[in-house]
């Protein structure tokens, strides 16, 4: 019996360019990749739209320029028009605004599903919101602490309130080992190496993990910390700012600033430690990188961290602490038991598993399944 087949529209008009991103491109290539017919509602002049545009997949312009913009509204009903979806699934709430008034206007009754990749900071339980989120079918939240978050401060039946957590594409993020010696050898490093991956940002930890790094520099005379990331132009003097830290601290040509990084699975594959070191991320999807990629992690606890530590070989630890000698202290444990090192590294792979591309495609086709009444799908 042939399986069913689903026109599946991601939409994002977001003009960024991370995680939330990210999601939809991944999942429209697994989906078009099993046989569902694809598209992306994006705004085409933002880096989304590009990308989307560059990796072929069929598209129709959605560009988010104010909450109530007739422009918006048009390039809905043409789009679905043309596309006909069996599923809308949106990854901003903002796209609310230009969908649901259109779509409560037209004949198209479908599922809508959004999922929210961060916590919302204000209550939206006012009449308006209301009445975009009644016309919403399932809400994903990208981890538990968001979706609770939703339940909080949107007006919506928890019952259609889930966890969908991202993919990481673990064709990609694995482990890299002849590629790593390479890159530990043009790095000049002759003891362990410890890295982050984050962009050079205000709450991403980094003035914590120099602190640490000026604590352990006396017990560990090769320890090098390495951070791959590159700050965004509102945040250059922030740079600049943990350089000249990093400078005051003694620690230049321990601790480096690495900058974009294009091959990421390589610079995680050479760490001997990944650290996540930023309080109450929405999901810690560099955490589920180093872990695929067969890094034993050490992360700061809280948020929606906590979903990736779960089992019995998590593939690595939480810290619940912002002391950089709480930090320095959990480090040296490691560093000095290598045995637990290759422990934790042992169930790091296997744990990303859990949020494989596979895995969570598999998971929302279920979900849409569900919401069509369908059972079957793949």
């Amino acid at each position: 019996m042939k399986k069913p087949k689903l026109k599946i529209i991601q939409v994002i008009a977001s003009k960024g360019w991370g995680g939330r991103e990210t999601v939809p491109l991944l999942l429209s290539g697994e989906f078009k990749r099993r046989g569902h017919p694809v598209a992306l509602w994006t705004d085409p002049r933002t880096p989304l739209g590009k990308r989307t545009a560059e990796l072929g997949f069929d598209r129709s312009p959605l560009g988010h320029r104010s909450h109530l913009d007739p422009r918006g509204y048009l390039e809905v009903r043409k789009a679905l028009q043309k596309d006909s979806p069996d599923i809308l699934h949106v990854h901003h709430s903002r796209d609310l605004w230009t969908l649901v008034p259109i779509l409560k206007a037209t004949s198209w009754k479908g599922p809508l599903v959004l999922t929210k990749h961060i916590e919302s900071g204000v209550s939206k339980k006012d009449p308006f919101h209301k009445f975009l989120y009644d016309r919403v079918d399932l809400i994903l939240g990208c981890s538990s602490m968001v979706r609770d978050n939703v339940v909080g401060t949107c007006p919506v039946d928890p019952a259609r309130v889930w966890v969908g957590h991202p993919p990481v594409d673990t064709g990609k993020f694995h482990p890299k080992a002849r590629e790593a010696k390479v890159l530990r050898k043009r790095w000049g490093v002759r003891g362990p190496v410890i890295g982050m991956v984050a962009r050079l940002s205000p709450g991403k930890g980094h003035e914590l993990l120099l602190k640490v790094a000026s604590l352990l520099r006396g017990k560990f005379p090769k320890l090098t910390f390495k951070m791959a990331g590159a700050a965004a132009p509102e945040e250059i003097e922030y740079a600049r700012k943990l350089e000249r830290l990093r400078d005051d601290l003694g620690l230049k040509g321990r601790f480096d600033f690495e900058g974009y990084v294009e091959d990421v699975p390589t610079f995680l594959s050479a760490l001997d430690l990944a650290v996540h070191a930023a309080p109450n991320e929405s999901f810690g999807l560099a955490i589920v990188e180093a872990m695929a990629c067969g890094r034993p992690v050490l992360a700061r606890r809280g948020g929606g961290v906590e979903d990736i530590f779960r089992g019995k070989d998590p593939g690595g630890r939480m810290i619940d602490s912002e002391d950089p000698r709480s930090w320095a202290k959990a480090i040296e444990g490691l560093l000095k038991t290598p045995s637990a090192l290759r422990s934790l590294a042992r169930g790091s792979r296997g744990n990303a598993d859990r949020f494989s591309l596979k895995a969570v495609a598999d998971r929302h086709l279920a979900w849409y399944g569900q919401l069509l009444g369908r059972r079957a799908i793949r």
